[in-house]
């Protein structure tokens, strides 16, 4: 079924994107991601931004797969939309960015502030609570990613899985802890989204 996928056009592709094939898209995945993230490279010089702008990227095209234009000409609609994303990117880049002290070190965070209405300590706890309750895979890629700061790439060859997973099992465990930790909104929660949102 694979080798038949992979002799498909663009626009079949997005058809059977439409009716919900995953199979279907990482065919387009491979075809285009290390395009665009060279693309992205050659601009921004930063591995691990090129990597993170590309897969943002296709994530975005899978989640609005029923919205895209059935006429669209995929390769040149990809490299416009990176062209934004890379922009973006850089933008991002240019602002100031806060200091490596305000990061949490391993299972310890450290408090931006003297009037930090929440202990480090029990914000620690209640954020790995919420890891415990990821399913297994999901919490391993996240601690992978996160805790050990391997890339996508290195994720996705350790675990058998494609790079297309592991972004999805990212982006669902980051919107299960905003779901879970918003009420927290002193500033030690702002650091710490921060910091896992880089």
């Amino acid at each position: 079924m694979s080798e038949v996928l992979h002799d498909l056009s663009d626009y079949s592709l997005l058809e059977q994107c439409r009716l919900n094939n995953v199979k279907a898209f990482e065919v387009l995945f491979d075809r285009y991601s290390r395009r665009l993230y060279n693309y992205a490279l050659n601009y921004l010089q930063d591995k691990g931004v090129a990597e993170e702008t590309m897969m943002d990227l296709m994530l975005w095209v899978w989640e609005k797969r029923q919205q895209l234009d059935p006429d669209v000409q995929l390769a040149p609609y990809l490299f416009r939309a990176m062209k934004n994303a890379v922009i973006k990117a850089m933008t991002k880049k240019s602002l100031a960015i806060l200091p490596i002290e305000q990061a949490y070190d391993d299972e310890t965070l450290v408090s931006p502030a003297a009037d930090n209405q929440m202990d480090c300590h029990e914000l620690t706890q209640v954020y790995l609570d919420k890891l415990d309750e990821l399913s297994p895979q999901r919490q391993r890629v996240f601690r992978m990613s996160r805790h050990e700061h391997r890339s996508h790439a290195e994720i996705a060859k350790e675990l058998n899985l494609s790079l297309f997973t592991v972004k999805n099992h990212i982006k669902a465990s980051l919107t299960h802890f905003r779901h879970h930790l918003k009420d927290y909104t002193d500033v030690t929660m702002a650091v710490l989204i921060y910091w896992w949102t880089r």
